[in-house]
């Protein structure tokens, strides 16, 4: 029989029964108030707080540093996606699951790029958030089937918005979906008007389009709008 010292034993122990910590961010209140309500009646996890917003959830996770955010995708004041680029950047060991309904192109291709690791569908029973906290916590991956699935079927189309435009010329129509006109544009990136004009012509070339309400389609069509 090996004879493990106490010490080892109580460390070993409290490793695997050390609770989670997670930060929701959601702006819908029932929602938020059942995650956490769900969330608080399991002993492996402890809620360190909710935030109804994107630019509450960046101070919620700072001052808490969760090792879980549970993050929906649109909400006021800044959506979850910006705010999931930028934890990242300031907490690089977080773990992000998107809690969504949103399964449009440009929403799973931000997902993807960024490497968050997991994402339930808000139809989802309960027991799927539990399921997906524990293996981003373990450093593996959860993602609902249809967002899989849906993920599968842009990396085979060869006209995928991500495959024909470069990031400025998505910024672009994302600024005129919004109802900028080209001197906005330039402002909002700070690039030239001639530069911004250029990056519509060739949007258009690429995806060929040939009015601005084709664009907008196209773009609603996309989850840019």
């Amino acid at each position: 029989m090996i004879n493990v010292p106490a010490a080892a034993y109580v460390a070993g122990y409290m490793k695997k029964t050390e609770q989670i910590r997670v930060a929701v961010v959601e702006d819908e209140v029932l929602v938020a108030s059942m995650l956490v309500a769900w969330l608080g009646r399991q002993r492996r996890f402890s809620v360190v707080g909710s935030a109804p917003d994107g630019l509450k959830g960046w101070d919620l996770c700072l001052s808490t540093r969760p090792d879980v955010a549970l993050i929906d995708v649109t909400m006021p004041g800044q959506d979850g996606l910006t705010l999931a680029e930028r934890l990242l950047q300031e907490m690089p060991d977080l773990k992000i699951i998107i809690l969504s309904a949103r399964f449009d192109p440009y929403c799973i291709y931000r997902i993807h790029r960024l490497n968050i690791p997991g994402y339930v569908d808000k139809a989802s029973p309960p027991e799927e958030v539990t399921k997906a906290i524990l293996a981003v916590a373990r450093g593996k991956t959860y993602q609902t089937p249809r967002y899989v699935e849906q993920w599968h079927q842009l990396r085979l189309d060869p006209d995928a918005f991500f495959k024909l435009l470069s990031d400025r010329e998505v910024a672009v129509v994302r600024y005129l979906a919004q109802g900028c006109n080209l001197h906005e544009v330039a402002r909002h990136l700070d690039i030239t008007y001639d530069t911004a004009r250029t990056h519509q012509r060739n949007v258009r070339a690429k995806l060929d389009v040939h009015s601005t309400l084709d664009l907008l389609a196209l773009a609603k069509k996309n989850g840019l709008f």
